[in-house]
């Protein structure tokens, strides 16, 4: 899994994110992207705090397990398999699932304050009901 990091200007660093982000002081960069990795991480609580403590902002996105077509297929009994998660259960490198709302919890848990919050689905920003209609959460983060 692989942070990218920007510095003023157009200065990228991707890191193995298991290997941490202590060689970083607070606030050494402007802006954190952590896009479609929290899923896959086994510290992914850690991570978070991390992104917030190095960046003056964090912009997180994951896969939104709670959008209404994933809502539908375990209603039926079957994990879902979508554009946006395309893998059976049995193989999907995703080692978790989140949703808009348990995002917002983790962040205020980890006292982080969300400075806008918003879903992505087909490529348009969905700011009503994210949590159901919207296959992408998307979060912008700052220590509080």
């Amino acid at each position: 899994n692989v942070l990218a990091c920007v510095r003023r200007g157009v200065n990228v660093l991707q890191l193995n994110l298991h290997q941490g982000l202590a060689a970083f002081q607070d606030q050494s960069f402007d802006v954190v992207l952590q896009i479609d990795t929290l899923q896959h991480l086994r510290n992914a609580e850690v991570m978070l705090r991390e992104t917030a403590r190095v960046g003056r902002i964090g912009i997180i996105a994951f896969p939104n397990f709670a959008h209404w077509p994933n809502r539908l297929s375990v209603a039926r009994g079957r994990m879902p398999v979508t554009r946006r998660m395309p893998y059976q259960w049995y193989d999907t490198p995703n080692i978790r699932v989140g949703t808009f709302k348990d995002f917002e919890a983790l962040a205020r848990k980890n006292g982080l304050q969300i400075l806008d919050a918003f879903g992505l689905q087909d490529g348009r920003v969905v700011r009503w009901l994210p949590n159901a209609r919207a296959s992408t959460a998307v979060f912008k983060l700052q220590r509080a």
